[in-house]
């Protein structure tokens, strides 16, 4: 499902709606619902895309986020037609593993149902395993709508905030999607962190305006990871520990991946402030010089007009003095 991910992201930025859409419906297909987070910013990759091969030239202003309209009604539009090509596709496949499996529903309830439910609890490097160990049965259906439905709650934020400044901004958001995805899978493994952090490393430019920040935020999440077979062992072999050592690690895993993850988008915001900033000290330059160079003009032609009607008047007083 990280090749989905990525592939998504990849036919976007290239404009390709459909392949696009085929690869998230396949990231849905594989890993049940979370993908759901990187359907908008991949709308919008790809709608900024075709847009921009529309228009005869790219020019981009840094502009507030106050600053013109917050959505785009033609992208909504777009958006709609994404979602349901994406819905479709991914009935398609489970269309077609029903029919392989020769009409058969067993494969919805093992690979979809139980996933959704957090049916298995064996111990990793996420969060709801030992969440769900603890919580009294009552309240797990709450628990379970509470942990799938935050997931809802990311995306338009994000793209208000940052998705919709082009031309950075859809890649920005298409990576804390990528993210997201990763922190939050009911079975995350150690690979997804590591396609997290290589979605950051992309950008370099984000990693240099935080480096001291960004360096101690890896080194916690690397920790983490590092002591997880530690405590497996020590409480799962040796029985010398208990569950709170290994959830322990998976906290410390999980709050500096969030913390990583945030400072890596503090950092795009910060960047594109100082590009707002100096684009508007240019803009300002460029007034006063014009200001000033029209001011001149003006002088130069009241000049030129006063000395031609000095002139003008001399030339009358000589008239008059000859006749």
């Amino acid at each position: 499902h990280h090749l989905a991910f990525c592939g998504a992201v990849c036919f976007a930025s290239r404009g390709r709606g459909g392949a696009s859409a085929a690869a998230l419906a396949l990231a849905l297909y594989l890993c049940p619902w979370t993908p759901i987070v990187l359907v908008l910013p991949c709308a919008y990759l790809c709608y900024s895309e075709k847009a921009d091969r529309k228009a005869v030239a790219k020019e981009y202003s840094y502009a507030r986020s106050i600053e013109g309209a917050s959505v785009d009604m033609a992208f909504l539009g777009y958006l709609l037609r994404f979602t349901m090509v994406v819905l479709v596709l991914f009935l398609c496949l489970a269309g077609a593993s029903t029919m392989a499996m020769g009409g058969r529903l067993d494969f919805i309830e093992s690979c979809f149902v139980a996933v959704l439910t957090m049916q298995d609890l064996t111990p990793n490097v996420g969060v709801y395993w030992y969440l769900f160990i603890e919580v009294f049965d009552r309240y797990r259906q709450l628990f379970l709508v509470c942990f799938h439905g935050q997931l809802l709650f990311y995306m338009w934020p994000l793209h208000l905030r940052v998705g919709r400044h082009r031309p950075v901004g859809p890649w920005l958001h298409c990576g804390m999607a990528i993210g997201i995805i990763c922190i939050f899978k009911p079975y995350p493994t150690v690979g997804d962190y590591a396609l997290m952090l290589s979605v950051m490393l992309v950008q370099v430019e984000l990693i240099r305006a935080s480096e001291k920040t960004f360096a101690f935020l890896l080194s916690g999440a690397l920790f983490g990871l590092s002591m997880f077979p530690t405590m497996a062992s020590v409480w799962l072999t040796r029985n010398a520990g208990n569950a709170n050592f290994l959830y322990n690690m998976t906290l410390v895993v999980n709050v500096f991946s969030c913390l990583l993850l945030t400072e890596w988008l503090r950092s795009a915001m910060k960047l594109r402030h100082r590009e707002h900033l100096s684009a508007f000290c240019k803009q300002l330059i460029e007034d006063v010089v014009d200001q000033a160079c029209k001011g001149d003009r003006l002088q130069e032609g009241k000049g030129k007009g006063s000395r031609g009607s000095v002139a003008a008047g001399r030339g009358r007083s000589a008239a008059a003095g000859r006749e």
